[in-house]
Formats: C-alpha cells, sequence, structure tokens
C-alpha cells in the first residue's frame, strides 16, 4: 500500500476563469489526478474553489496550491488562498514553461497548464508566497 505525501493543486488563471487540477503525491512519487474543474475567477468562484478543494482532502497530509504570476489575475486566489492559511507557491510563467518542457508536454492549454502545475507543485518544494498588504491590492 502506497503512502500518500502531498496534495497538489494546480491553476490556470485567466481573466474570467481558471483551471484546476486536484492531485497527491505517494511514497513512490507517483502523482495521480484525483480530479479537475473549471471555476470563473470571480470571489463567489474562488469560494467555491476552495470547497472543492477542501471536499476532495481526505487525509490530513500537506496541501501546495500552485500557480503561474500572469498579471494581476491570479492576485485574488492566491491572496483567498493565503487567508485561508494553505500553502501557495507563485512560480514565473518561464520557470513553469521550461518544467513542462522537461516532462515532455508539448500541448498547451488552460486545462493541460493546471494538471502540470499541479504536478510541479507535487513533485517540487517550491517557495511559500507572500502577499503584500491589504490596503495595496485594494
Amino acid at each position: 500500500m502506497q503512502t500518500m505525501l502531498k496534495y497538489s493543486v494546480g491553476t490556470d488563471l485567466s481573466k474570467e476563469t481558471f483551471d484546476a487540477c486536484f492531485s497527491v503525491i505517494d511514497s513512490q512519487q507517483k502523482v495521480t489526478i484525483k480530479s479537475t474543474r473549471k471555476f470563473d475567477n470571480t470571489i463567489s468562484g474562488i469560494k467555491n474553489f476552495i470547497g472543492w478543494s477542501k471536499k476532495l482532502r481526505k487525509h490530513d497530509i500537506p496541501i501546495v496550491f500552485t500557480m503561474e504570476a500572469t498579471g494581476i489575475y491570479y492576485e485574488r486566489l492566491a491572496l483567498a488562498l493565503y487567508e485561508e492559511e494553505f500553502y501557495v507557491s507563485v512560480v514565473l510563467p518561464n520557470k513553469a514553461k521550461k518544467y513542462m518542457q522537461s516532462i515532455g508536454q508539448k500541448s498547451k492549454n488552460d486545462k493541460i497548464d493546471a494538471k502540470g502545475l499541479s504536478r510541479m507543485g507535487a513533485e517540487q518544494q517550491l517557495a511559500c508566497w507572500m502577499p503584500f498588504s491589504r490596503n495595496i491590492y485594494q
């Protein structure tokens, strides 16, 4: 029986929506996708996303959320996750692109990118994102 080590949620955000991929990595370093879904990039869509993530988290093991720093589209989600005390990693698009190339991923769309970011978060120890003060975002 494999021991699950960490949950990882990759998100690929755009102005209006975002794709999410919920995965788990086990003690054999196998990443398994548990669920994928599209959400609105709105306050209610983010609340639905957080509820979806909590529902899929069946075991008390670490969970990390990974997203690209794409314009300002990621900021509302990253801040909401941070305020819920989740571990959030925001990576530069070129770092994500190089990682996806390194695992042989040639195709590119929002769903595929979310899966790649989920795998990246599962396999790597990425830096934790820290927000500016809430006043700056307002």
